[in-house]
């Protein structure tokens, strides 16, 4: 795919591209030619041209900076450099983007990679971090600069929008990549209707049918459609019509969930602390599969939804591929990933798949003298403890939520979406349900656990520690839970 390509393919987003000229830097200084010393003499040489480099770099970094900042981007911003192998060596925030996103100096968002990844949208972070390390691998065949609209989640959990700009600066001589710089500010209160309509306008074409719905009174613009909708008793109330989009070609066992779903004020409800609301059908007219979703249009002064997106798009090709990867990935898992006693993930997949995911909660737990459980009913019976506390644990989880044996009697639990009050009362369930377990063989051996969890929203290596902490509080009066809030 040649650069045009690309550019037209990104030009079809959400958000807005272009290319302009990078500034000249062409006085720094230029490196040694190690070839015109002896060879004796290279080793310090070589010493003096990664200082030399090193002290082009920061310049260049000032100078594009300053470009940047005279365009008028005098906003947040963040700078990463990368060695000549293009592998990220530092990321750099500025004092504005702290203050945009409600961080309090260097100590409360530091200068790392993760703390932007904290930064984005829970719902859409995987999909952004995917899209930058991309960028990074495809840079020549990227324009200079890039512009962007997205989201990003403030330290007090709220959400804003920002547009700004992505910079690659390359090496001259090789091409190689040396500083990507972003520049961002927050359009969320200022940001005008006609500017939403464009974007709604840009993600109608990526669906096969969306409407623009006017939350008041439910009257609706077609953005985009197909000869499925256009054979649809037309309706002037969006809802209606989409009902009867559903009555007209969906398959009968998906129509009364389609139903429920489509109520105003549930949508909202889920809009508002998601993002968006979505739900996947199955087109008999289409003999296809379709995912209809609804996502904030616009918003009015007060904060509150003006205006829905609603669009539907075509899944089937998609779905088929990750049956399939799925099928591929839950045998392959099943062989390294999966603990051969509890059934339940093992050690390695933490420390593979896990150990660096942000969550909103870390628990450790161990069955209490589970050495007399070994020494009085036997080893036999141990590992069926271990089995029944695992099915236990397992079944109290929601299915994005991972349960783990740590190592012999102990678990952890990591939860991606929950309240500390929820946390606390699915501890105290957990901690009265494995009093209920029983050994076939030994039913008057009676099992206790003790539970230490840590919330905050943080990356699973950050909250180990303090569970661990936690755990050993709650051990030393055994059946109970400890949950420290960082």
């Amino acid at each position: 795919m040649d650069k045009k390509e690309i550019v037209d393919n990104m030009s079809k987003g959400v958000g807005k591209f272009a290319a302009e000229a990078s500034v000249v830097v062409d006085d720094i200084t230029p490196l040694l030619d190690l070839s015109a010393y002896p060879e004796e003499e290279q080793k310090l040489l070589y010493e003096c041209n990664r200082r030399i480099e090193e002290a082009n770099n920061k310049y260049r970094v000032a100078r594009f900076r300053e470009d940047m900042f005279a365009k008028g981007l005098k906003a947040g911003m963040f700078v990463c450099t990368f060695d000549r192998n293009e592998k990220l060596l530092s990321f750099e925030f500025n004092d504005e983007t702290r203050k945009m996103l409600g961080y309090d100096g260097l100590e409360d968002l530091p200068n790392e990679f993760d703390s932007w990844v904290k930064t984005l949208v829970p719902a859409e972070r995987d999909d952004i971090v995917k899209l930058f390390w991309d960028s990074v691998k495809m840079h020549r065949e990227l324009p200079d600069i890039t512009h962007a609209t997205y989201r990003m989640q403030k330290k007090d959990g709220s959400i804003i929008w920002v547009t700004g700009a992505g910079r690659f600066i390359r090496r001259p001589e090789d091409g190689s990549l040396e500083i990507y710089m972003g520049c961002y500010r927050d359009i969320t209160a200022e940001i005008e209707r006609e500017e939403h309509v464009k974007i709604i306008e840009a993600i109608g074409k990526v669906f096969n049918f969306s409407l623009f719905i006017d939350v008041k009174d439910l009257s609706y613009r077609m953005i985009s459609t197909n000869e499925y909708v256009e054979a649809v008793p037309k309706d002037p109330d969006a809802f209606q019509f989409l009902k009867n989009n559903v009555d007209s070609s969906v398959a009968g066992s998906f129509r009364k969930n389609l139903y429920d779903w489509l109520n105003l004020d549930t949508i909202l409800a889920a809009v508002e602390e998601f993002g968006s609301s979505s739900l996947e059908f199955y087109s008999e007219g289409a003999n296809r599969w379709f995912n209809g979703v609804f996502m904030v249009g616009d918003r009015n002064e007060d904060g509150s939804i003006a205006h829905l997106v609603y669009g539907c798009m075509d899944t089937t090709d998609a779905k088929l591929q990750n049956l399939a990867q799925q099928k591929m990935i839950s045998e392959f898992e099943a062989e390294i990933y999966i603990d051969s006693l509890s059934k339940i993930r093992n050690r390695r997949f933490l420390d593979e798949k896990l150990i660096f995911e942000p969550c909103h909660a870390v628990v450790m737990a161990d069955i209490d003298l589970f050495k007399q459980v070994n020494d009085t009913a036997g080893h036999q019976s141990g590992d069926e403890a271990i089995q029944k506390v695992a099915e236990l644990l397992a079944k109290s989880v929601r299915k994005d939520d991972v349960v783990i044996r740590y190592g012999g009697d102990e678990f952890m639990m990591v939860f991606f979406d929950i309240t500390k009050e929820h946390l606390e009362h699915k501890l105290a369930k957990l901690r009265s349900a494995v009093k209920e377990i029983t050994l076939d063989d030994k039913p008057e051996v009676r099992l206790t656990m003790s539970f230490g969890g840590a919330f905050g929203t943080e990356l699973v290596s950050n909250l180990i520690g303090t569970a661990d902490k936690a755990l050993y509080e709650s051990k030393k009066v055994r059946d109970t839970y400890t949950v420290i809030e960082i």
